[in-house]
């Protein structure tokens, strides 16, 4: 296929060939074949054969370029055939890396920047590309605390260093969006900035890092090129606690009974009967389904027709719910266009994605079904013999009922994003470029929870309920650059930036909340009541932020060998009062290529090309719980109190603080890039230290003050760590073999926070104190446990209890005054990943292609509290296999202490490094084995390329933390907020999944 090009007055010639790879000797198909300076384009077959028209004349130059391969020219002789051999290429020093407002030769870049090319992405069965990122680069850590189909995972660059908000700035082609409404298919490249010198130029939205997703466009002069990419398989839950048979469970009851000092519950006769009928099918199994279908479909059509390049894409997703009921499940619809069209100096683009996302689950709280559905014993039937949903005589409801009768909760999400931009050359070496983009998002909710009926069971789920909202929302940005580059001489390489933005957020919601509807539709009736309270029912509010800036960039580099960079960053935010509203954040770096000085060439030619790098710069954060922070905010509260019995109306306030302003962070980081064996082997490392200053704080006031705090500038966080990347290419006989790995590690310890402990307490307790790590867990030290009455009595006395036992925890008296209490609790864990790590090999050959992906954490606590490890927690009838090795005079050396319930368990229960875990684990992330099937075979039938793969994902976790949880999942967000924290700790949640699926690409 060639592109239309009619030639008037000229004689034409016709050139075919073949194009293969140099190194394999095998055809490559969709090379893009074209004639320098011109408009004629075609692309080569799946043979590797081509034909192109050409109108005869001097000098004619062919192109051949093609992703993955170096591209070449060829200047044509009186022959029309040209046979063509394509080197593969490598990640080099001279890829082009997609930075701040522009790109970079990687032999320029002075920061730290991390890419992840849409190649390390294929294949993956997971709904999002985060998930796909996860292990991807070096300290981007993402964790998740929700895990149902459908929910966002958090994202954290290089750790934690604020107490306030610490997701990432994520823009798409340039402008805001998402990582989980993206189409990973749509991704040509993601890069991750991290220091200062990469993202100070984003200025008070960088402290927490810059991800880049650049998206697939279309290139001039190629051939339509129609994909279809697409897989199917099966999800497995993973990660769950072992429950014992129902004798077992009758028998542990009766000693935690009895250890507690009271009557055993079941006779030997019960528990006779019991093992003669047998265990009935546990809960949690009757709940959940064995496996569940997880499918995604994409189809995108590239090319480029005269001077317009375009992409048109669609994708679809459907992940089934592990849980039994009505369809639930997560499914995401994708379109996306991008076009561009180059008219002489005038450059237009323009990029529309659409995204809409249907979930559906039930109409109940996932952490309480789970919560019931793990802790009742295989004694009792999830229904009884006519058919009734059961009531376990711990269980005031039933979680099967609650899915198949309880009603449906559905989130209806549409996102609109578009990005539109005009580049015009104002001269050889200045160009002006105007953009414009929007990120709009329209959500809706609607819960319908029904009653249900438990006859001839007493159940508490007796009351409808429905709740409806909506939120709409709308980030738009602005942008108008100045780009200047000139060389001067042969040495000398100028390149400046000058920009201004303007971007403004805006959210309007509401929501009506009414209980007593209609059974069956929702709707109201006459015993319908609507909710008043402040958070229940209310007409649109609207939140809203500003955002207005001045930037710029000027880059320096002599003989490319010295590298010298300077960016800034003038913000002013309407989440601050007149006159705190702006700040500057300037970085300096520089990078030095050491192997191209005279004295390094013997190195040089042995070694290969070394270039060291440093930089040091300042952030900023306005990233707050509220926008509104520098005002007095008055509240109304329809029950604000009560007289005479009566409900009455009243206010709350929060006090304003007009002075407070930007959180700042100043960071350094030294590294260097290092390329060796012909590029075959490349090893990246860098330090970095950041010290955020001004944290934005509500610091504690007496209660006598009457008066949420208002924020203040009172805080400091320190964070450092190192990274490394290492990557290794090589080919041995008809075998290719592509070797990567990376660790890294971050530390945060906080600094100063005016001499304030900031105390969460509760089943688990979190500090923040200052020279700590933030939100560390907090407790006693666990020693053992008591195996005597000696023991007890030569030991420190426990305030907290009045008596302790043989096989209760013993205490550590850290102050060594003769008593357990408050005061013997110390910093005992840091919740946050360290020394994170991936690690992949590919090998190919003769058509196959094999791969695994190894990603884990080295070091990282995890505090685990109620039914999920606790026997007989909460008077609950929980137990599980892991407590049969517990505590009696017969097993002193056991790893759980001696059963007990109730006010028995008040010792053991303490907060204490007993029930703090290693959650250091490694993952078989993704292994995948494909077959791309002979291009002499697929050229027939007009198939550039088709591979058959079969992939799995999360199938395999070491790891110490054997109680049947997963170590991956954690019970922050992104908002660090004590108060938000989810159920993963406890064992509340849906299982993370394991998923293997069959795949097909086709290109076309």
């Amino acid at each position: 296929m060639t592109m239309a090009h009619h030639v008037f007055a000229q004689e034409q010639r016709s050139i075919t060939g073949r194009i293969t790879d140099a190194t394999t000797q095998q055809p490559v198909p969709g090379v893009s074949v074209s004639l320098k300076g011109s408009g004629i384009g075609t692309a080569s077959a799946g043979d590797g054969t081509f034909t192109l028209k050409i109108p005869a004349g001097k000098d004619p130059v062919l192109t051949f370029s093609s992703l993955g391969y170096a591209s070449r020219e060829i200047a044509l002789t009186a022959d029309n055939q040209v046979n063509v051999s394509l080197q593969p290429s490598s990640s080099t020093l001279s890829d082009v890396v997609v930075v701040g407002y522009g790109t970079q030769k990687r032999t320029s870049l002075t920061g730290a920047v991390s890419v992840v090319s849409a190649k390390e992405l294929d294949g993956k069965p997971v709904t999002s590309a985060v998930q796909a990122l996860q292990g991807a680069a070096p300290n981007l850590i993402i964790q998740q605390n929700v895990t149902e189909p459908g929910a966002a995972a958090s994202i954290n660059v290089r750790g934690v260093s604020t107490v306030n908000n610490t997701s990432p700035l994520i823009l798409v082609d340039g402008v805001p969006g998402s990582l989980e409404l993206i189409n990973p298919k749509d991704i040509e490249s993601i890069s991750v900035l991290k220091d200062a010198a990469s993202s100070a130029i984003y200025g008070s939205r960088a402290a927490n890092g810059v991800i880049l997703v650049t998206t697939r466009t279309g290139k001039l002069n190629k051939v339509p090129r129609v994909t279809y990419s697409g897989f199917a398989g099966w999800q497995q839950p993973t990660f769950l606690v072992s429950p014992l048979s129902g004798v077992d469970y009758m028998q542990l009851k009766n000693e935690a009974l009895v250890n507690s000092g009271q009557r055993a519950q079941f006779s030997p006769e019960q528990i006779r009967r019991q093992g003669e009928k047998g265990s009935e099918k546990w809960w949690m199994d009757e709940v959940m389904k064995p496996a569940a279908l997880q499918h995604n479909h994409n189809l995108g059509v590239t090319g480029g027709m005269g001077k317009v390049a375009y992409l048109v894409s669609g994708g679809y997703m459907d992940q089934n719910s592990l849980y039994r009921g009505p369809g639930y499940g997560y499914q995401r619809y994708n379109f996306r266009t991008n076009l561009s069209a180059q008219l002489g100096k005038l450059k237009l683009a323009g990029n529309f994605a659409y995204a809409k996302q249907d979930i559906r689950e039930h109409a109940y709280f996932s952490d309480w079904l789970v919560s019931t559905a793990l802790r009742i014993p295989r004694i009792y039937p999830i229904k009884d013999s006519a058919g009734n949903y059961f009531l376990a005589p711990t269980a005031s409801n039933n979680p099967l009922a609650q899915l198949e009768k309880g009603g449906l909760r559905k989130y209806s999400n549409g996102s609109y994003n578009y990005m539109a931009s005009a580049a015009y050359a104002l001269t050889s070496h200045l160009s002006a470029k105007l953009v414009y983009g929007a990120d709009i998002r329209d959500n809706n909710m609607d819960e319908f929870r029904k009653s249900i009926d438990y006859t001839p069971y007493s159940g508490s789920d007796n009351q409808s309920a429905r709740t409806v909202n909506h939120a709409r929302s709308v980030q738009d940005n602005f942008q108008a650059l100045l780009n200047y580059e000139q060389s001067f001489g042969k040495l000398h390489n100028v390149k400046a930036l000058l920009g201004y933005a303007t971007e403004g957020w805006k959210n309007e919601y509401r929501q009506k909340r009414q209980i007593n509807v209609d059974n069956e539709t929702g709707d109201s009736t006459a015993g319908t009541s609507t909710l008043t309270g402040f958070n229940d029912t209310y007409d649109t509010r609207v939140d809203r932020w500003a955002l207005n800036s001045v930037f710029g960039r000027l880059n320096y580099s002599y003989s490319d060998k010295y590298f010298f960079e300077f960016n800034f960053r003038y913000d002013e935010s309407s989440r601050f009062a007149k006159g705190h509203r702006g700040a500057f954040f300037p970085s300096f770096s520089a990078a030095w290529r050491i192997t191209d000085e005279p004295f390094m060439a013997g190195i040089r030619e042995r070694v290969g090309d070394l270039k060291l790098r440093g930089s040091w710069g300042q952030l900023g954060n306005q990233q707050i719980l509220s926008n509104y922070g520098y005002l007095n905010i008055y509240t109304t509260v329809n029950n604000m109190y009560g007289f005479n019995n009566l409900p009455q109306p009243g206010a709350s306030f929060a006090v304003g603080n007009p002075i407070i302003t930007w959180e700042s962070a100043s960071s350094a980081n030294i590294g260097f890039d290092l390329s060796m064996l012909n590029n075959r082997l490349t090893i990246s490392y860098d330090y970095f230290r950041k010290v955020t200053n001004d944290i934005l704080l509500q610091l504690t006031a007496p209660g006598l003050y009457g008066a949420t705090p208002a924020y203040q500038n009172a805080g400091r966080v320190k964070n450092q760590g190192f990274e490394v990347a290492v990557n290794y290419r090589v080919k041995t006989g008809a075998f290719q073999h592509t070797i990567g790995a990376n660790l890294a590690d971050n530390l945060n310890e906080i600094v100063d926070f005016k001499g304030r402990t900031y105390l969460q307490e509760g089943d688990v307790t979190y500090i923040n104190k200052e020279g700590f790590p933030i939100s560390s867990y907090y407790g006693l030290q666990a020693d053992g446990f008591y195996q005597n009455l000696d023991d007890i009595k030569n030991s420190p006395k426990s305030t907290f209890v009045n008596q302790v036992k043989p096989g209760d925890i013993k205490y550590v008296d850290r102050n060594q005054d003769g008593v357990i209490d408050n005061n013997d609790r110390f910093v005992m864990g840091n919740p946050f990943p360290r020394y994170t790590f991936g690690f992949n090999y590919a090998v190919n050959w003769n058509g196959f292609d094999a791969s695994i992906f190894i990603q884990g954490v080295g070091k990282r606590n995890v505090y685990l509290r109620g039914e999920g490890v606790e026997a007989f927690h909460n008077n609950w009838d929980n137990v599980y296999a892991q407590h049969i090795d517990r505590w009696t005079p017969n097993n002193p050396d056991a790893d759980y202490p001696r059963l007990t319930i109730g006010t028995e368990s008040v010792n053991n229960g303490a907060n204490s490094t007993f029930w703090l875990f290693n959650a250091a684990y490694a993952r078989l992330k993704n292994v995948q084995l494909g077959y791309t099937l002979p291009a002499s075979l697929t050229g027939k039938v007009n198939i550039e390329k088709c591979r058959i793969y079969l992939t799995g994902q999360n199938l395999l976790t070491v790891t110490g933390m054997n109680v049947g949880l997963d170590p991956e999942v954690t019970e922050f967000n992104n908002s660090l907020n004590l108060n938000q924290l989810s159920s993963a700790s406890s064992g509340r949640i849906y299982p993370v999944q394991k998923v293997w699926a069959v795949g097909l690409d086709i290109n076309f």
